[in-house]
């Protein structure tokens, strides 16, 4: 188990490529990376504390303006929601490591040894004469990892943290902390930066990257992705009906039925806005890029930037409609190219945007699976709801912000759109066909 303090974590970006060395470490359970319950609560306090301070500063502005302005002025602050906010963070963070409980025996003794200055608390200063003691999260942090070490015998623990002035260097300590060790001293390793951590653990690697495409395009892979795309950017009743949470860039596919043979076509692309996936999106191999590598265990581990192509019934933002949208995605992942047991692992990603009509035509699925893929998502208990809410003012939407194309084939009455699918139900996910490899000397 490797056991971060809070100033190890806040010395690093969450998106940064020590996160994802965290993570593979973790994800190719070489060994556990956790943090104990105090350092997560620091952690979500540094980002929670200048949160309330700043909504402070602007609920004052906002309520002097009030007060300066001869009218009546009507402002929509969202209320305060701590706990939320909070909770967003502490999600942030589990996302790279576990939270270790601090039991109540180690609360104690940490508020023991702050109130009689006992290592590794300490008494500081102040105003020059006055004294201050301090270090009861320290030792709570400190002695929650001995209690890990103490529980778990058959593991050897990794203690990192930069503080060397309360923890040492971990090569010599003051007497308390050096009996909280005492027949943990052959499995207890005290490191102070996350550098040693990596040089113990990673080894840089080289990979062949048509070997890396050749495995992103695969089914099952691609079928891993289009669940995350789904879980990340749903969705829901709540989003539709009370607004809030992130919009994603897309394009909306206009389809219209050949009559001759009862098959769809994508006619053209329009960028909209969308809430949120209606359905679990299909999705294709773009291309890969940024790709570094770390033989970590027994298994080579590479992190790629790599572009995806998702379509699939969204629903749209001003409308609510349903449709077929298009987006391009490009995330950051974590792949094994050695363990094929494992699955992509989305370390973070960048916004979505819309793709252009020639590059939605060459990857979406038929125009004829997407209507089937359409229909079934308008269907969909839950869904549904949105679009009875939405049915009395599509119409009127429909007529403010109609494109030219759009009001060509709606005054084609023999043209109809998105009819119930008389097919199976597939959703079919494609990849593009890796090139043949080079030979390589």
């Amino acid at each position: 188990m490797i056991i971060l303090d809070t100033n190890i974590l806040r010395s690093f970006k969450l998106d940064s490529v020590s996160a994802e060395l965290l993570k593979t470490i973790r994800t190719a359970e070489v060994e556990s990376v956790g943090v104990p319950w105090v350092v997560l609560e620091e952690l979500a306090s540094h980002r929670t504390v200048p949160y309330r301070e700043k909504h402070e500063a602007v609920t004052e502005a906002v309520e002097s303006f009030r007060k300066a302005t001869p009218w009546r002025v009507v402002t929509h602050l969202p209320p305060l929601d701590l706990e939320r906010f909070q909770q967003h963070w502490r999600d942030q963070y589990l996302e790279i490591v576990d939270e270790i409980p601090t039991s109540e025996t180690a609360l104690r003794e940490a508020t023991f040894r702050e109130a009689n200055v006992l290592p590794p608390c300490k008494a500081i200063v102040v105003n020059e004469r006055d004294k201050v003691k301090t270090g009861g999260r320290d030792a709570a942090i400190w002695l929650t990892a001995v209690e890990y070490a103490r529980a778990h015998p058959e593991e050897k623990v990794y203690f990192v943290s930069k503080n060397t002035k309360d923890f040492g260097e971990g090569t010599e300590y003051p007497p308390l902390m050096a009996k909280d060790l005492e027949g943990l001293e052959d499995r207890f390793v005290h490191l102070t930066s996350l550098g040693e951590v990596l040089k113990r653990f990673t080894v840089a690697a080289e990979v062949d990257e048509e070997e890396v495409r050749a495995d992103f395009s695969n089914l099952e892979n691609l079928k891993a992705i289009s669940a995350d795309a789904f879980r990340l950017m749903a969705v829901s009743q709540e989003k539709v009906w009370f607004g809030g949470g992130p919009k994603f860039e897309g394009a909306m596919a206009f389809l219209a039925e050949d009559l001759g043979s009862a098959e769809f076509e994508i006619v053209t692309t329009e960028p909209v806005q969308m809430l949120g996936w209606a359905g679990v999106p299909t999705v294709a191999f773009s291309s890969v890029g940024e790709l570094s590598a770390y033989r970590i265990g027994d298994h080579v581990w590479c992190a790629a930037t790599v572009r995806w192509i998702l379509s699939g019934p969204a629903v749209l933002d001003t409308t609510h409609r349903m449709e077929i949208v298009g987006c391009v995605w490009e995330t950051r992942v974590l792949a094994s190219t050695t363990n094929t047991d494992s699955r992509p692992t989305i370390l973070r990603s960048q916004a979505t945007r819309a793709p252009g009509a020639s590059e939605f035509r060459a990857s979406a699925p038929p125009a004829t699976v997407l209507a089937k893929q359409l229909e079934q998502a308008r269907q969909t208990p839950g869904l549904a709801k949105i679009a009875h809410r939405t049915a009395l003012t599509t119409l009127a939407h429909r007529l403010t912000h109609l494109t030219r194309l759009e009001r060509t084939l709606a005054s084609q009455d023999h043209i109809h759109w998105f009819p119930v699918p008389q097919e199976g139900d597939d959703i079919d996910f494609r990849g593009t066909e890796p090139p043949e490899r080079d030979e390589r000397e």
